[in-house]
């Protein structure tokens, strides 16, 4: 492919609710484009696009494609994302990098709960947008009730510029508004042909009306339209497109237009106005990125002749090639062998080969332009959200604005021996998909895997052993407790060990008492006389923190306590710091048990979004799970409650949620506090505890 200048590139994103139809409509683009000679389909796995093992098997999109194509003289780079809420963080990178997107609705159902969720992101960046109602061939189908929908639901102006001539079995053409002019299309698929026809009778009336509103629409966010508008009534097709990119640039109007994309029918007149009214990269806000150094913000302008500057937005593993990088160029121009910096992680990078890529295909790109994306092979250490920029100004651009993961699981290696792989496979994957996170935690000691709902761990497992060839396991995660004191004691304990030549001697005295939640640790040097000689009392705060890795409940980590030691003893030959730390450490054992001790849990906070009429039930549900409310309040046609809820009751519940609001709802989450745990569930977990200690300890016995 040849390289095109900055002004004559379009880089959109197709986003929609699952199973709308953006793939197929992509297939058909391409064939229109003559990018290729066939229109894949879905169902027996052909696309160009949804080409993993995991998107043809379950017959969905999974991950980010991008398909880059010439038509009509300029470059469209579209992006392909999941229409699945579990895959939402490749949602987030496409639009951070796209000039527009394209918002795809289902004919018989209008909005629905994902057009929600990526409505959500859209607003977030800012996203100009046109709509398209697929699937006018279906039964049921109605364009205006879709259309309805964007204004009820998402309190989006959306306005008409086709209207469908029939629907369901009878949608044979489309009345074109902007162009007064009425085509109806005979064949299907590659055999789709369209011809210009007069506008039917029935629909002129409607039409007329329809027009005036896009006419009055186009003219309102330009004064000069408006004026030639209210003198004639009229605007030429080169001035209605001019106002309507101008309103579409502004997030104030989305146009809509309506197709039935797996038949190919309506799919041209979406891609000749995707050129004509959506914006290229001239069109859209400048980047603002931060300067090196803390230095002031830099205006990121899309020159060609300028500095690059670069976001790489994407990373994509290739069977053949290792992973690919997707860039999107926001200034400067790049070409094989291009040295440049990765200002996120300080190192240099040096551009290989570069690809424009079609799916699956790929083909040797020779440079890019400031406004295209390129797919770059084998960077060293540049992943997902990092910045390449030139030596000359060295920036740093906003990454995509992931959401938090919300699904958690312990993993762990099926086999013996292949931890190690283990490890690796989930950085890979965590570089290429920043919403898949893993971390140990401290006190449970389990490796934990973080998500997006229960398919992206299903996806990740089996990923991890088609690619990284290690089984894996899934669990519930256990619950990282921790155990504290509610009273103050005093304890005393003496090490002395003798065993032929120099013995082990230390006596500790120590005192406890809690200190506030949250306060941590606090150690005490009260000794006086030097009853126990100053180089040992490291060696007594060495012990303390060993006693508190272990509490006397159920062997969870202690916290919030202040220990002082005040009094001991040594010899001059026997003490050791050694003694003094095994001292100090049984010593903290025995006297907390003394002090009260209670287990304490985690709470999480809870940011709970919902469709009004699912408030009551998801509130009563919170509160059934030992949940504290702490406010409501409403945004546009939603509930934002925010509720402080015990970790040990939220597990899966991503998946409890959708099922309570038919999929709506959707919640973040994050460590809030520790609280102490009422004490019937208490003896429960120390019980458990309890239990796995001795058969840990059986199990050992026995080996």
């Amino acid at each position: 492919m040849k390289e095109f200048v900055t002004g004559n590139i379009r880089n959109v994103a197709l986003v929609a609710h699952h199973g709308v139809g953006k793939t197929s409509l992509a297939e058909a683009m391409l064939y229109q484009a003559k990018a290729t000679s066939r229109i894949g389909r879905v169902a027996d796995g052909s696309t160009m696009l949804d080409h993993s093992p995991e998107e043809i098997a379950r017959q969905m999109t999974i991950d980010l494609g991008l398909a880059q194509f010439e038509y009509q003289g300029h470059k469209i780079n579209l992006l392909d994302t999941p229409g699945y809420s579990d895959f939402v963080g490749d949602v987030y990178s496409a639009l951070r990098v796209a000039d527009a997107a394209v918002l795809m609705l289902r004919a018989t159902a209008g909005v629905e709960v994902g057009t929600e969720v990526v409505w959500g992101v859209l607003k977030q960046e800012k996203s100009p947008l046109l709509i398209v109602v697929n699937m006018m061939d279906k039964e049921h189908a109605d364009f205006m009730g879709a259309v309805r929908s964007c204004h009820d639901k998402l309190g989006l102006n959306a306005v008409p510029v086709q209207l469908p001539i029939g629907q369901a079995d009878g949608f044979h053409g489309v009345i074109d508004l902007i162009e007064n002019k009425a085509f109806t299309f005979t064949g299907r698929g590659t055999e789709e042909k369209s011809q210009e026809v007069p506008i039917p009778g029935v629909l002129k009336e409607e039409a007329a009306q329809a027009r005036a509103t896009l006419l009055e629409e186009a003219a309102t966010g330009d004064e000069q339209l408006m004026e030639k508008f209210l003198s004639t009534g009229d605007l030429t097709v080169a001035e209605i497109r001019k106002g309507l990119c101008e309103r579409v640039v502004a997030c104030d109007l989305a146009p809509v237009f309506c197709c039935a994309a797996a038949l190919n029918l309506g799919v041209k007149e979406v891609l000749d106005e995707i050129i004509d009214v959506l914006p290229g990269p001239f069109d859209v806000h400048h980047q603002k990125a931060e300067g090196m150094n803390g230095s002031v913000e830099v205006d990121i302008a899309p020159e060609t002749t300028g500095p690059v500057a670069a976001t790489v937005f994407k990373t994509l593993a290739e069977a053949h090639l290792g992973e690919l990088s997707l860039i999107r160029l926001w200034s400067g121009h790049v070409e094989p062998g291009h040295e440049l910096v990765n200002t996120t992680r300080g190192r240099n990078e040096k551009l290989g080969t570069l690809y424009h890529l079609c799916g699956r295909d790929r083909s040797d790109c020779k440079g890019a332009a400031a406004g295209d994306i390129v797919a770059a092979v084998k960077l060293r250490e540049t992943h997902t959200g990092d910045t390449l920029a030139d030596k000359s100004r060295l920036v740093k651009l906003s990454p995509p604005d992931f959401p938090l993961p919300v699904a958690a699981e312990c993993i762990r290696a099926k086999n013996k021996g292949d931890e190690e792989k283990m490890a690796v496979g989930l950085m890979r994957l965590h570089e290429e998909d920043p919403t898949l996170s893993k971390h140990v935690d401290e006190s449970t000691k389990e490796t934990l895997v973080s998500g997006m709902g229960d398919l992206h761990l299903e996806i990740l497992v089996e990923r991890m052993k088609k690619r990284f060839n290690v089984d894996v396991l899934l669990s519930r995660p256990r619950v990282p407790y921790r155990e504290t004191i509610k009273g103050k004691a005093e304890g005393d304990y003496r090490h002395k060990k003798q065993s032929g030549g120099r013995g082990q001697f230390g006596e500790v005295h120590l005192r406890v008492a809690p200190l506030p939640r949250g306060g941590g640790f606090e150690f005490l040097d009260e000794v006086k006389g030097g009853v126990i000689p100053g180089q040992y009392i490291p060696a007594v705060e060495k012990g303390v923190h060993a006693g508190m890795e272990r509490g006397p409940l159920a062997g969870y980590p202690v916290v919030d306590v202040q220990t002082s030691v005040f009094f001991g003893k040594y010899h001059d030959v026997d003490s050791s710091e050694m003694a003094f730390k095994i001292a100090a450490e049984s010593c903290f054992h025995e006297t907390i048990l003394k002090a009260h001790p209670v287990l304490l849990e985690p709470f999480a906070d809870l940011e709970i979004r919902v469709p009004e009429e699912f408030l009551g039930d998801v509130m009563g549900d919170l509160s059934s799970k030992r949940g504290k409310i702490q406010g409501t309040e409403a945004e546009g046609h939603e509930q934002v409650i925010k509720a402080k809820v015990p970790m040990a009751e939220t597990y899966k519940y991503a998946t409890h949620l959708r099922a309570l609001t038919q999929g709506r709802g959707q919640y973040r989450s994050k460590i809030s506090h520790y609280e102490e745990v009422p004490r019937e569930l208490a003896d429960k977990v120390i019980a458990a505890a309890k239990a796995e200690r001795e058969a840990a300890h059986a199990a050992a016995h026995h080996g």
